[in-house]
Protein backbone atom coordinates (compact mmCIF):
# COMPACT_ATOMS: atom_id res chain seq x y z
CA UNK A 1 0.00 0.00 0.00
CA UNK A 2 1.75 3.71 -1.28
CA UNK A 3 1.82 6.17 1.77
CA UNK A 4 0.13 8.86 1.87
CA UNK A 5 0.57 12.36 1.76
CA UNK A 6 1.87 14.02 4.69
CA UNK A 7 -1.31 15.32 6.91
CA UNK A 8 -2.12 17.01 10.16
CA UNK A 9 -2.55 14.34 11.95
CA UNK A 10 1.26 13.08 10.88
CA UNK A 11 2.33 16.26 12.79
CA UNK A 12 0.05 15.50 16.23
CA UNK A 13 1.24 12.08 16.07
CA UNK A 14 5.15 12.93 15.74
CA UNK A 15 4.40 15.25 18.26
CA UNK A 16 2.97 12.57 20.52
CA UNK A 17 5.84 10.24 19.76
CA UNK A 18 8.12 13.03 20.42
CA UNK A 19 7.15 13.18 23.91
CA UNK A 20 6.49 9.69 24.62
CA UNK A 21 10.35 8.93 23.66
CA UNK A 22 11.45 12.11 25.37
CA UNK A 23 10.01 11.60 28.68
CA UNK A 24 11.18 7.90 28.91
CA UNK A 25 14.87 9.58 27.89
CA UNK A 26 14.69 12.13 30.47
CA UNK A 27 13.67 10.16 33.49
CA UNK A 28 16.68 8.50 33.48
CA UNK A 29 18.95 10.89 35.34
CA UNK A 30 22.16 10.86 32.75
CA UNK A 31 20.77 13.33 30.95
CA UNK A 32 23.07 15.92 33.37
CA UNK A 33 26.01 14.41 33.50
CA UNK A 34 25.62 14.07 29.49
CA UNK A 35 24.87 17.40 28.59
CA UNK A 36 27.77 18.57 31.34
CA UNK A 37 30.26 16.39 29.62
CA UNK A 38 29.93 15.58 25.94
CA UNK A 39 32.20 17.42 23.90
CA UNK A 40 31.51 19.52 20.80
CA UNK A 41 32.70 16.16 18.34
CA UNK A 42 30.29 14.14 19.90
CA UNK A 43 27.41 16.58 19.59
CA UNK A 44 28.14 16.47 16.44
CA UNK A 45 28.22 12.93 15.53
CA UNK A 46 24.69 13.07 17.69
CA UNK A 47 23.23 15.48 15.23
CA UNK A 48 24.55 13.41 12.28
CA UNK A 49 23.56 10.13 13.85
CA UNK A 50 19.82 11.36 14.25
CA UNK A 51 20.06 12.69 11.06
CA UNK A 52 20.88 9.05 9.40
CA UNK A 53 18.73 7.59 11.71
CA UNK A 54 15.36 9.66 10.81
CA UNK A 55 16.48 9.65 7.04
CA UNK A 56 16.89 5.75 7.24
CA UNK A 57 13.32 5.13 8.91
CA UNK A 58 11.55 7.88 5.87
CA UNK A 59 13.21 5.70 3.07
CA UNK A 60 12.27 2.07 4.25
CA UNK A 61 9.30 2.79 6.34
CA UNK A 62 7.60 5.06 3.60
CA UNK A 63 9.80 6.13 0.71
CA UNK A 64 9.89 2.51 -0.14
CA UNK A 65 6.05 1.97 -1.19
CA UNK A 66 5.64 4.82 -3.43
CA UNK A 67 4.85 3.60 -6.56
CA UNK A 68 5.45 6.38 -8.73
CA UNK A 69 8.61 7.51 -7.63
CA UNK A 70 9.49 9.74 -10.70
CA UNK A 71 6.70 11.76 -9.75
CA UNK A 72 7.71 11.67 -6.19
CA UNK A 73 11.13 12.14 -5.98
CA UNK A 74 12.83 11.30 -2.49
CA UNK A 75 13.72 14.92 -1.53
CA UNK A 76 10.42 15.91 -1.61
CA UNK A 77 8.99 12.85 0.45
CA UNK A 78 11.40 13.26 2.76
CA UNK A 79 11.88 17.07 3.32
CA UNK A 80 7.97 17.49 4.97
CA UNK A 81 8.62 14.44 6.92
CA UNK A 82 12.29 15.41 7.86
CA UNK A 83 11.53 19.05 8.96
CA UNK A 84 8.20 18.29 11.02
CA UNK A 85 10.25 15.46 12.92
CA UNK A 86 13.14 17.92 13.48
CA UNK A 87 11.08 20.48 14.78
CA UNK A 88 8.85 17.98 16.81
CA UNK A 89 12.12 16.51 18.23
CA UNK A 90 13.71 19.88 19.30
CA UNK A 91 10.59 21.41 20.24
CA UNK A 92 9.96 18.74 22.41
CA UNK A 93 12.55 18.37 24.30
CA UNK A 94 13.26 21.81 24.83
CA UNK A 95 9.46 21.53 26.44
CA UNK A 96 10.62 18.90 28.74
CA UNK A 97 13.52 20.02 29.75
CA UNK A 98 12.23 23.40 31.13
CA UNK A 99 9.23 21.51 32.47
CA UNK A 100 11.37 19.43 34.21
CA UNK A 101 13.85 22.12 35.41
CA UNK A 102 16.76 21.00 34.09
CA UNK A 103 17.74 24.00 32.50
CA UNK A 104 17.90 25.51 35.65
CA UNK A 105 20.51 22.95 36.66
CA UNK A 106 22.41 23.34 33.68
CA UNK A 107 22.38 26.55 32.77
CA UNK A 108 25.11 27.00 30.01
CA UNK A 109 24.67 23.67 28.95
CA UNK A 110 21.21 23.44 28.50
CA UNK A 111 21.30 23.11 24.36
CA UNK A 112 23.51 20.25 24.44
CA UNK A 113 20.99 18.58 26.91
CA UNK A 114 18.10 19.77 24.24
CA UNK A 115 20.55 18.04 21.50
CA UNK A 116 20.98 15.19 23.64
CA UNK A 117 17.09 14.86 24.19
CA UNK A 118 16.24 15.22 20.71
CA UNK A 119 17.46 12.02 19.68
CA UNK A 120 15.33 9.95 21.37
CA UNK A 121 12.54 12.10 20.47
CA UNK A 122 13.19 12.53 17.04
CA UNK A 123 12.77 8.60 16.78
CA UNK A 124 9.87 8.43 19.07
CA UNK A 125 8.78 11.45 15.95
CA UNK A 126 9.20 8.79 13.20
CA UNK A 127 6.48 6.16 15.21
CA UNK A 128 3.34 7.65 13.27
CA UNK A 129 4.84 6.35 9.67
CA UNK A 130 5.80 3.39 11.57
CA UNK A 131 2.47 1.99 12.78
CA UNK A 132 0.86 3.24 9.29
CA UNK A 133 3.07 0.28 7.92
CA UNK A 134 2.51 -2.55 10.83
CA UNK A 135 -1.59 -1.37 9.94
CA UNK A 136 -0.80 -2.05 6.25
Amino acid sequence: MEPKHFSKEDVFYSFFGALFFGIVFISKGLLIDIANNIDTTRMFFLILTTVLLVTTQIYYIGYVRVKEKERRKFSQFWAKRFVTICLASVLTSSFLIYLFGVNVILGKNVAKAIVAVSMPCALGATLSDLLKKIKT
